[in-house]
């Protein structure tokens, strides 16, 4: 019962707090969008979320912001924040899963990265300056990396299963949100029909074309 007064009030503050798009107005360029869009996976998942700013909600949130970090990777200040940043940009979770899948998975270390970062902007931890430098370090290896959004998703979808086993020795592992619910939301990202889509609106080829 706690746990849903909690997320109760999660909902409530998401749905009232003052709006992100008018604290932060200046529309994203084509490659900012396209960095953004490396966390679209975890963003799609998220109640309230934003596919469309740096800022990761809809509506301002420090209190909700602070608290993902903290319970998911026990960042508490912009220290550790860097260091788990820095730690998923060099060698991440994808070094220890290389040898059983035959690769190294980038995405699923990158898409964390590109949602921590934009949480860290949210909690208080960095400034939006920082935020889109600390994004840009790894535009390079993912745009070497993969040849389109699917690409870039079923490599996600291949190291977070490969993760999940790797922690309980079985994909059933009872996480906060399941593979299924991941599947579903990276199906809605690639449906080009869903114009919705921050990868249908900002195709994998904008990162190799000039900023607009």
């Amino acid at each position: 019962m706690a746990g849903w007064i909690q997320f109760g009030g999660t909902l409530v503050k998401m749905a009232v707090g003052p709006s992100a798009k008018k604290r932060y107005p200046t529309p994203l360029t084509s490659h900012q969008r396209w960095m953004v869009s490396l966390a679209a996976i975890l963003a799609e998942r998220t109640p309230g979320h934003s596919h469309t700013l740096l800022y990761p909600l809809k509506r301002i949130d420090a209190s909700t912001s602070r608290g993902r970090l903290s319970e998911s990777w026990g960042i508490t200040t912009a220290e550790d924040l860097h260091g788990v940043l820095h730690r998923l940009a060099t060698t991440g979770h994808r070094t220890q899963m290389a040898a059983a899948i035959g690769h190294p998975p980038l995405a699923w270390d990158i898409a964390r990265y590109a949602d921590i970062t934009r949480y860290g902007l949210a909690s208080g931890y960095i400034d939006e300056p920082t935020a889109w430098r600390l994004l840009r370090e790894v535009v390079a290896p993912v745009a070497r990396t993969y040849g389109s959004w699917k690409e870039y998703a079923d490599d996600f979808m291949t190291g977070r299963l490969a993760w999940m086993r790797a922690l309980s020795g079985t994909e059933d592992e009872d996480w906060a949100v399941s593979q299924e619910e991941t599947a579903r939301a990276v199906q809605r990202l690639v449906d080009p029909m869903n114009q919705d889509s921050p990868w249908q609106r900002t195709p994998w080829e904008t990162i190799y074309q000039p900023d607009v």
